[in-house]
């Protein structure tokens, strides 16, 4: 039904000057769930795979387990968790199961002791067949993979690791703790499994925010598979396409073909806007209005048994010959 999500559009100039060449033009897409979707709450389904290596020895490693801890006090009982831990080696602390054993599993995280070298790949070979473990209707599968080091050899099977992680629906959130991790791979993996850049936790003591942070953000999925679609007429076509919110990352060539932009959102969030800025080349046109572009937004809803609801918006553009209409700019855009 309609009313789940809106769909809002910004240019950078609503008035375009008539001129004898071609012209950029800037569009801004907003997509957000509405005020509708404030109570849905979907099961999450979490792997918290965790480095337990020597060099987490002491307040990283300790922060760490309180941070684990706390998470798994925000749990339903209809939500499922497990623990793994890697060095050198993999060990599964807390088999996925449903969070009703608090005491439990607490207790079972303050027996973590740290130990070995760092093979990142066999603790996410570990946490993907825990996520893998059951059929959890509607579930939001997310992996924290949390590190303070450099993995040994192993860089591209991570890398494979998160590809197949999101052939199987799940995203993988990096977090790296401390100085020494490699940026590039967790961001690498974290891109590639459909999930975030890799976040850096700089001092020990922050981990509580930042483990309370992702949690938090598996609790706002509202919307899931949301994919924006920019359909273009003759004359028009795309440059590059940015996401603008909520980090910036330039989406590359890969989304981009001659009359269209197709861009994965995946979930999208309460009260947390998905924003792309789209950059456009339209061929001279003569005075009058122009649609430069059909924007679409596909999504489902599976709590409520929607799939491949859309969302449809036209964005034209004024051209005129008049300089003193075209020469506001829409700051909110071009900043």
């Amino acid at each position: 039904m309609p009313g789940e999500v809106t769909l809002a559009h910004q240019l950078g100039k609503d008035f375009m000057p008539v001129t004898g060449g071609s012209q950029v033009a800037y569009v801004l897409l907003e997509a957000q769930p509405t005020e509708m979707m404030a109570q849905v709450r979907m099961p999450l389904n979490f792997a918290l795979v965790l480095d337990h290596s020597g060099s987490m020895k002491g307040a990283k490693l300790r922060n760490v387990k309180e941070a684990v801890k706390q998470v798994i006090d925000r749990l339903e009982p209809t939500d499922y968790v497990s623990v793994v831990i890697f060095d050198d080696t993999s060990q599964v602390v807390i088999p996925s199961m449903p969070a009703n054993d608090p005491i439990g599993m607490k207790n079972a995280i303050d027996q973590i002791r740290d130990a070995g070298g760092t093979t990142m790949s066999l603790g996410m070979i570990q946490g993907l067949n825990e996520l893998r473990r059951w059929n959890i209707p509607h579930a939001i599968n997310r992996m924290i993979l949390l590190t303070d080091g450099v993995t040994y050899g192993d860089s591209d099977r991570c890398r494979q690791l998160a590809r197949d992680a999101t052939a199987n629906g799940i995203a993988i959130y990096p977090l790296g703790i401390g100085a020494d991790w490699d940026e590039d791979l967790l961001d690498a993996v974290g891109q590639l499994s459909g999930g975030m850049p890799a976040e850096f936790i700089r001092d020990p003591s922050d981990a509580l925010t930042i483990f309370q942070q992702q949690i938090q953000s598996a609790v706002d999925v509202a919307i899931r598979n949301a994919t924006l679609i920019l359909r273009l007429p003759a004359g028009v076509s795309p440059k590059k396409a940015v996401k603008v919110l909520p980090i910036i990352s330039d989406l590359g060539q890969s989304v981009l073909s001659d009359r269209q932009v197709i861009i994965p959102l995946g979930d999208l969030e309460k009260d947390k806007p998905q924003s792309v800025l789209i950059e456009l080349m339209i061929d001279p046109r003569p005075a009058g209005l122009f649609r430069i572009a059909q924007t679409e937004l596909t999504y489902d809803v599976p709590i409520t048994g929607l799939t491949g609801e859309s969302l449809r918006d036209d964005i034209k553009v004024t051209f005129t010959s008049d300089a003193a209409q075209s020469a506001p700019v829409n700051a909110t855009v071009m900043n």
